[in-house]
């Protein structure tokens, strides 16, 4: 039997219950989005629905210099996809991520001086960003959030040294450095090392050192690199790779995955190498 006493404590526990039930989808929605007049500070991330990716501050290896990046979250090793600040590192923990002024992306140091920006051109100021479950980092109107058609920027076309299933590669008429390695393993500024598409003759990627060529994977016949001749005993890569003409007239390469739960990446290593890398669940590893 309940006291007279015990019912304002009651009402106190209902009220607030109710008020946590009524506010946690709206605090889950927030964890993948940026949008003005917040900031993410040292420490603290946007992560993606999925919870794949996650988007904070990092220190590479044995570095103690602060860095903005995009990782995958769930998995132990937690290989970082994307940088944002690659040539202008952080010394010191009070670094923020917020969106500026003018609409842009921007990161500042203890003192609140930029250190990048996305630095485009943006219609609204109204902006907002999100973290999508492709591991895409998305600048759009706070009208178009996440939705890459009408995206003022987005971290995809601005790549670093991996390239995940979802992008898409522009085959113009001249070779494209879309990629550049890290510096060393523990520094990701930009290093000696590119990689992109010829688009001579038909298709192929290629890696540079500087100016100079280090390797090539041979044209693109249909169905695999020419110079991968391996390709033929893996169905999954044989088909996962498209040149396909897109709505603006231009040709891209694409990669579609034969299982979408799959994580897989294809990177250039600082040490100049074109390496397939596809998580092992029960490894625990990249493979």
């Amino acid at each position: 039997m309940v006291s007279l006493s015990m019912i304002p404590v009651l009402v106190f526990l209902l009220s607030v219950s109710y008020s946590l039930l009524f506010l946690a989808p709206f605090c889950h929605a927030a964890t993948n989005t940026l949008t003005i007049g917040q900031s993410l500070k040292d420490g603290e991330t946007l992560i993606s629905v999925d919870e794949n990716f996650e988007l904070g501050f990092f220190s590479p290896g044995n570095s103690s210099l602060r860095y903005v990046g995009i990782r995958y979250y769930k998995i132990q090793d937690q290989a970082v996809i994307w940088v944002a600040n690659r040539e202008k590192p952080i010394s010191g923990s009070n670094g923020v991520l917020r969106i500026g002024e003018d609409g842009n992306l921007l990161v500042t140091d203890g003192n609140g001086s930029p250190v990048w920006s996305s630095n485009v051109s943006v219609v609204s100021s109204n902006t907002a960003a999100m973290l999508d479950v492709t591991g895409n980092l998305i600048l759009s109107s706070n009208d178009s959030i996440g939705e890459t058609d009408k995206a003022y920027w987005q971290s995809f076309n601005n790549p670093t040294d991996n390239y995940l299933p979802p992008m898409k590669v522009l085959v113009s008429t001249a070779e494209i450095h879309v990629f550049t390695s890290w510096k060393s393993a523990n520094d990701p500024s930009p290093g000696n090392f590119t990689m992109g598409v010829d688009p001579r003759g038909t298709p192929q990627i290629v890696v540079w050192e500087g100016s100079r060529r280090r390797w090539r994977s041979g044209h693109w016949n249909g169905i695999i690199f020419s110079g991968v001749p391996y390709m033929k005993a893996f169905t999954t890569y044989q088909y996962g790779f498209k040149f396909s003409p897109e709505r603006d007239g231009n040709f891209y390469v694409t990669y579609n995955p034969s299982d979408n739960s799959e994580l897989l990446r294809f990177q250039i290593t600082w040490n100049g190498f074109e390496e397939t890398k596809k998580w092992n669940e029960s490894a625990k590893t990249w493979q």
